[in-house]
């Protein structure tokens, strides 16, 4: 699809949304920023900020919400490590752990890598604590994680 389709539907699923009666429902937004992002591949602010517009509600209501759904995507990055930082994994070196990963990634402070590949996350508790530390790639658990194994895994 190029620019000026990606432009058209994108127009098209804000009007479709900002005529609806009940357009400030929460579902209703999670729904529309879906639609947005199948047709951008994630939700920049430019979108945040028009999708806001389009549902009546402010900005940061928009931002909680891509915040709190992990499908939303704020960048286009290819795959996501969640990184547990509970009591359990922090103890037994998640905090080094992700400092390796930021490292090696070349971080940015929003959690996306230099290339725009990989995001980095945090979860307060990933509830595998007896296996800690713990990491989840692209929703697959790896458990009693070292530094040695990040490295392996992100090479």
């Amino acid at each position: 699809m190029n620019d000026s389709q990606k432009a058209g539907q994108t127009e098209e699923i804000l009007q479709y949304y900002s005529q609806m009666d009940n357009k400030s429902d929460q579902d209703n937004i999670v729904q529309m920023l879906r639609e947005l992002q199948e047709v951008n591949g994630c939700i920049t602010s430019e979108l945040k900020r028009r999708a806001a517009e389009a549902a009546g509600v402010s900005p940061s209501v928009i931002q909680v919400l891509v915040k709190i759904y992990p499908s939303l995507k704020e960048a286009a990055y290819q795959h996501e490590i969640v990184v547990c930082t509970g009591k359990a994994c922090t103890d037994k070196g998640s905090q080094e752990l992700l400092k390796i990963l930021g490292r090696e990634l070349k971080t940015q402070k929003n959690g996306i890598s230099k290339d725009g590949k990989v995001c980095i996350k945090t979860r307060p508790c990933l509830k595998q604590c007896r296996t800690a530390p713990n990491i989840l790639i692209d929703g697959k658990l790896y458990s009693n994680m070292t530094a040695k194994d990040v490295l392996k895994l992100v090479k």
